[in-house]
């Protein structure tokens, strides 16, 4: 009946294969889920912001999007921003279709661990509900871009006694989450870029609100951080 038995050396050997079946298992669902979470989740973005700016236009009866005039630095973060934001819902999308395509992006092997990806994922969602709850606490208010001739008012309290920039805020804890949700070149590439673009279009926007407030916003500023701990 022993002969039948698996020695201790060879019974080892067998469950620390199955450990590692069990935990590599665990690891694909874990990509699987981020797979299928950044596609919907961008998806879901493009679905809000275009609903957004639909509304706000048919109330306006005016675009609230200024990207700027062409050549400027205004127009060059505004549109820098906009097509790596298309360019990471196709590739989150082709991700789905053909998951492969992950070693094309230059993946971190290091940091592709079920709690980094998962951490990435909570922290776009909650970045996303964060943005959605300044854009209604904005209403009206709320622009894509600024122009000398908005009639929008200053907003200095809610979220906006925190930060001056409290969406931006968030806008970059998002793309510290898509890059922890997809470690890789691709996705690092972006977090630097919405970065530039972010910080360039926040000194664009405050240059113009001084202009159009005058002393008002000086004060706000003076008290406000413009993130959270720096100015």
């Amino acid at each position: 009946m022993s002969k039948h038995l698996p020695r201790a050396s060879t019974r080892t050997r067998l469950v620390g294969r199955g450990e590692k079946d069990l935990n590599a298992g665990l690891q694909v669902t874990e990509s699987d889920f981020t797979r299928w979470f950044l596609a919907l989740f961008f998806v879901s973005v493009a679905a809000f912001y275009t609903v957004r700016i639909i509304v706000a236009k048919n109330r306006m009866r005016a675009s609230p999007v200024f990207t700027g005039e062409p050549g400027t630095l205004h127009w060059t973060a505004h549109t820098a921003f906009r097509v790596f934001r298309a360019l990471i819902l196709c590739v989150c999308l082709a991700r789905l279709a053909w998951p492969p395509i992950d070693r094309y992006l230059v993946t971190f092997d290091i940091l592709w661990r079920p709690v980094v990806l998962i951490v990435g994922c909570i922290l776009l969602a909650a970045s996303f509900l964060a943005v959605t709850l300044i854009h209604f606490y904005m209403g009206e208010n709320w622009r894509s871009g600024t122009r000398a001739e908005d009639k929008t008012r200053l907003i200095t309290s809610g979220p906006f006694t925190f930060s001056r920039n409290p969406m931006m805020l968030c806008v970059i804890a998002g793309q510290l989450g898509l890059f922890l949700a997809l470690p890789s070149v691709f996705t690092l590439v972006c977090f630097v870029v919405g970065i530039w673009a972010v910080t360039t279009q926040v000194g664009v926007e405050e240059r113009l609100l001084r202009k159009r407030f005058g002393d008002i916003y000086s004060v706000y500023a003076e008290r406000t951080p413009r993130w959270l701990l720096f100015r």
